[in-house]
């Protein structure tokens, strides 16, 4: 018995520890986004 427990706590971890990279990452990507539109709005204006 205690060993599927474990072996359940294991996977849902590393379920958990993946999930949180995708949105470290989701994040990241989101405010890399966010500044390249202001740039790219900025340089419209000049043009």
């Amino acid at each position: 018995m205690p060993k599927q427990i474990f072996g359940q706590l294991n996977t849902d971890m590393k379920d958990f520890i993946r999930l949180k990279k995708k949105k470290e990452i989701y994040e990241i990507r989101k405010k890399l986004l966010k500044k390249n539109l202001k740039k790219r709005k900025v340089q419209n204006k000049v043009d």
